[in-house]
């Protein structure tokens, strides 16, 4: 064990010098100041926490109303700090998700004030002011109060930046600390910044879903052989390596995370290795050298790391330990900043049944280290934060030129935030011995998948009816990612599993999946997922969903006008092959399906019988677009139109001179679903006629506006997915309470696009305002976006792919 009683001055740097673009961080001001504002004026923006204005129904999870923005990448270990400053929610494996206040990770802050020393952590007790604002993917936090003779901001970010999707991939979080002298104050005194981390190597949660882990605590935590290191880099600062060292070569995980300090600070400092909590052995803790209690001692009274005993030394399985890193500015700045980056080389991914990948960011020959991946994020994170800054500034004023309010845009660009907090997993390829088997549906070697939810029963990769209301959110910003996902449907399309297992609600047994047609998942990652698909055959069977292969269609080809990349010949093929099963199974010449098991539709939960409109405007909308692509391709589009012509006649059928019925038999029968007629806006979007009268659109969703909307809770919380104008509360239907009475958020998201793009901007507003106040309004529910929620402050489902549907609000008409 090496000894260093000394401070590590080797870090030192001139004033004013800077390597790449770090050093612009402290004479930056100008650009911090206009990004601050413009995440007040568009994001979410509190001083406190909010009230619990809803709680989670059973078997949901709740972490409470103070969460805050989930950091990290697409793919990648992600956490989230809350607003009070502590870190509380942890997907360090993708997955899982965890809820626990690591209390050895914090920035602190030291300064000396008229020969007194003056320390504060950057949290909301430990100071009278705490401000954060946030707008995806920046969060800020500004400090003040008595205690403190300066402003002090906190930003965090990582870069995930529509357009960059390399950078998206990268396992780095940043964060920057500008502190300015109070108005009228002169310049500032001397000041110290540190952040302390935790090596969260071996920190492994029950694979159980977040419901069920009773305690909310890191149940595994297993630190054998963690390890921490001074580490040299080729920036100014101070870095540290957090590794892990396994007994046999055989078992060792190839995983570290380095934690450094840089920016425009004079000099740097380090405290390489300390346990992170205190030992029973009647020693004061601030005297308990080799402890966090000495080493936050230390900072706060002097300023420094290093000044006590260091050392790198292998922990035992029940010792967890930490580093710190600190940046030091002398007195008589104008302004000071540093900047921290905590960087995770974990390369791969092993998921429940064994299987091992490789995550995109280290899928070359030679992948970046974890001091290069913190090296990459020092020198590149101003030039990130200006990329972030032209997308936020034509983002907000295209969806404000679109007609949507500052908060509503805001909360579309927060929203896109669920990309990456979804136990996201990025991969490509395997290693060696873990190859996919001959018989694998999915040929590709790189997936993407974000989790439907974390609780159970949505604990699924790339549930495709959600997908059909997210995509554009991925399209828009990513196009191959998103392109990556419908390429492992269409493999998906044109495979089959003819495996049987027993379906619980029907009490048979049914093949996994059925040629032709869509799975409802690319699996579970507590399973062998991009392997083994459509998890969700067990309660249910969704090889009978009769709306997803016209949902599935249209997504494709809106994919493709939203990126310029038409559909090839290979999935023309697919496609078209899934909608010739699609009209076996509407036979009789409907064109368009019938519903006639219970869950035979993506709404699984709602009784729908007879024909019902969702299906029939999804059938008559693909019918439309197929036979307009069959004319482009120098086909005879004859039978599509007579398709076309017959689920239009469906159609017509469920019209009651006000609006398209749910269903036209059983329960539903004088029901509307205000988004039911979203196929039809699809083929819209595509340029492709329906045939279908535009004024019955209108007319329908103006019913739904007044029915689901005004009618349930005077339009507080958003539109029912299905309702009657004389009914206020619907008895369950299989068994739960799900999908009925309650405001499906993403189909909220989806009515709202609908409203404004036919024409009615009023009521488009105000549906969207709702959702906004819902999810953002002091609720309780910012950044854990649920999928349902009710009159009686009830939601469903935190953290939930379907509300990505905010970025159609984004999707340009034709």
């Amino acid at each position: 064990m090496t000894m260093h009683p000394e401070p590590d001055t080797s870090a030192r740097r001139e004033t004013g010098t800077l390597a790449d673009d770090t050093g612009t961080l402290a004479d930056d001001t100008g650009a911090h100041a206009t990004r601050l504002e413009r995440a007040r004026t568009y994001g979410f923006l509190t001083t406190a926490t909010p009230g619990a204005r809803f709680v989670a129904k059973p078997r949901s999870h709740d972490d409470g109303p103070a969460q805050g923005m989930f950091l990290g990448p697409i793919g990648g270990p992600a956490f989230s700090r809350d607003l009070t400053g502590r870190f509380t929610r942890w997907h360090l494996e993708p997955g899982t998700h965890v809820l626990a206040d690591v209390d050895a990770a914090f920035l602190a802050l030291h300064w000396v004030q008229d020969g007194e020393h003056h320390h504060v952590r950057l949290r909301a007790d430990d100071v009278t002011g705490h401000e954060t604002a946030v707008l995806y993917p920046v969060s800020y936090e500004r400090f003040s109060g008595a205690k403190l003779p300066f402003s002090v901001t906190l930003s965090a970010f990582s870069p995930v930046i529509p357009g960059l999707e390399a950078e998206s991939a990268l396992p780095v979080v940043v964060f920057d600390v500008q502190i300015e002298p109070l108005p009228g104050s002169g310049s500032l005194p001397a000041v110290d910044v540190a952040l302390f981390w935790p090596n969260l190597n071996g920190w492994n949660a029950t694979p159980v879903t977040t419901a069920d882990r009773g305690d909310r605590a890191w149940p595994g935590q297993h630190h054998a052989g963690n390890i921490n290191a001074a580490a040299d880099a080729p920036v100014p600062g101070a870095f540290v390596l957090q590794e892990r060292v396994a007994a046999t070569a055989a078992v060792a995980e190839p995983r570290s995370v380095c934690v450094s300090a840089g920016g425009s600070a004079d000099w740097f400092s380090r405290q390489v290795q300390f346990k992170t909590d205190q030992n029973a052995t009647g020693v004061p803790d601030e005297e308990q050298y080799f402890t966090i209690g000495a080493i936050a001692h230390t900072f706060a009274t002097t300023g420094r790391l290093g000044v006590t005993p260091d050392g790198s030394w292998p922990a035992h399985w029940h010792e967890p330990i930490g580093s710190a890193v600190a940046a030091h500015t002398g007195a008589g700045r104008s302004r000071a900043g540093a900047r921290f980056v905590v960087a995770f080389d974990w390369p791969r991914v092993r998921f429940g049944a064994g299987r091992t990948w490789r995550r995109r960011y280290a899928a070359t020959g030679s992948p970046p280290t974890a001091i290069e991946l913190a090296v990459t994020a020092h020198r590149s994170a101003t030039r990130w934060l200006a990329t972030i800054d032209a997308w936020h500034e034509d983002t907000l004023r295209r969806l404000e030129r679109a007609g949507w309010s500052p908060s509503v845009a805001g909360c579309v660009v927060n929203e896109l935030g669920l990309l990456g907090a979804l136990g996201s997993a990025w991969v490509d390829g395997t290693l060696p011995g873990h190859e996919q088997p001959a018989h694998a549906v999915l040929r590709q070697s790189e997936h993407l998948g974000v989790l439907e939810g974390f609780d159970e029963g949505y604990y699924y990769y790339n549930t495709s009816d959600l997908w059909h209301y997210a995509f554009p959110a991925v399209s828009l910003h990513w196009p191959r990612l998103a392109g990556v996902v419908f390429g492992d449907l269409a493999d998906a399309l044109a495979g089959e599993d003819a495996r049987e297992r027993p379906v619980y609600r029907v009490a048979e047994n049914r093949p996994m999946l059925r040629a032709h047609t869509l799975p409802h998942d690319l699996g579970c990652a507590q399973e062998d997922p991009f392997v083994q698909l459509n998890g969700y055959v067990m309660r249910d069977d969704p090889n009978t969903w009769r709306d997803l292969t016209p949902a599935h269609v249209l997504a494709r080809f809106v994919h493709a006008r939203l990126t310029g990349q038409p559909v090839d010949d290979d999935s023309w093929r697919r496609l078209t092959a899934a909608a010739e099963l699609h009209a076996d199974i509407a036979d009789r010449g409907h064109g368009a399906p019938r519903h006639d098991e219970f869950g035979d539709s993506t709404w699984d939960n709602l009784a729908l019988r007879g024909h019902s409109t969702y299906t029939a405007a999804l059938s008559t909308a693909m019918w439309s677009v197929l036979a307009h692509e069959s004319q482009e391709r120098g086909a005879d589009p004859h039978v599509y139109e007579r398709r076309r012509a017959a689920a239009a006649g469906v159609l017509s059928q469920l019209w009651n001179g006000e609006f398209f019925r749910a269903a036209s038999e059983g329960k539903y029968v004088d029901a509307i679903m205000p988004d039911s007629v979203f196929g039809l806006f699809q083929a819209d979007l595509c340029g492709v006629p329906t045939g279908v009268d535009r004024d019955q659109l209108r007319s329908h969703l103006r019913a739904g506006y007044e029915i689901c909307h005004l009618g349930y809770d005077g339009g507080r919380v958003g539109p029912l997915l299905i309702g009657e104008r004389e009914l206020r509360h619907y008895s369950r239907d299989g068994g739960e309470e799900l999908q009925v009475n309650e405001v499906l958020i993403g189909s909220g998201w989806m009515f709202a696009a609908m409203l404004r793009h036919y024409g009615l901007a009023a009521e488009a507003d105000d549906v969207a305002g709702s959702l906004r106040e819902v999810l953002y309004g002091h609720s309780g529910l910012q950044f854990r976006t649920p999928a349902a929620v009710d009159r009686y402050g009830r939601f469903r489902a935190p953290l939930n792919l379907r509300p990505l549907a905010a970025w159609w609000l984004a999707v340009p008409g034709h």
